[in-house]
């Protein structure tokens, strides 16, 4: 009967959470569809939910906790709430250096946003220096020539253009194009 009960509680204990992890996979998707469908106001409470369901389940320091802050962040920054979306995307990015390391590419997106960020808060030296790492960090982890590095030099490229530095822009695109041409033979 002992053994019974024990196996009973076990079950219930795995059922509970992958309830859990269910609910917020299930609230993310919420949060990216809502977002897909610009009802920022109302994808807000959904992320805020789903970051504090994330750090109960989880643990303060998990990846989907990152991911989370991430979202919230990317949110934020859409409401011109920069400070806020500041604070997101700092933690997550701290969160993702420690459990993935600092040159892992699942870095790359949040220090693209983080640079965005940057930018719109007109700290351009420093969104430089966040697009340089995330392209350093893809090059390394993927070579020269992957559509991943194409993409971040398509990104880099966009700011270049918009900080008067057409000429590096164009060199962005153009490897870029190259990278994407070279993929298609």
């Amino acid at each position: 009967m002992k053994k019974w009960i024990i196996g009973l509680a076990v079950l219930l204990i795995g059922a509970q959470t992958a309830c859990a992890e269910e609910n917020w996979a299930d609230l993310n998707k919420k949060v990216t569809d809502l977002y897909g469908q610009r009802k920022i106001t109302e994808a807000v409470p959904v992320a805020e939910r789903a970051l504090k369901l994330a750090e109960k389940n989880y643990g303060p320091n998990a990846p989907e906790v990152s991911l989370s802050l991430n979202n919230l962040a990317l949110l934020y920054k859409s409401q011109d709430r920069l400070a806020d979306a500041e604070m997101m995307y700092e933690r997550a990015l701290d969160i993702a250096e420690k459990v993935a390391g600092p040159d892992s590419p699942d870095l790359a997106v949040t220090l693209n946003n983080l640079a965005l960020l940057r930018q719109a808060q007109g700290k351009n030296d420093e969104a430089d220096r966040l697009y340089q790492r995330a392209l350093s960090i893809l090059e390394k982890a993927y070579g020269p020539n992957h559509v991943h590095v194409a993409s971040a030099l398509d990104q880099y490229a966009a700011f270049e253009r918009k900080i008067g530095r057409g000429d590096r822009a164009s060199q962005h695109e153009i490897r870029a194009t190259q990278i994407r041409a070279a993929l298609k033979s």
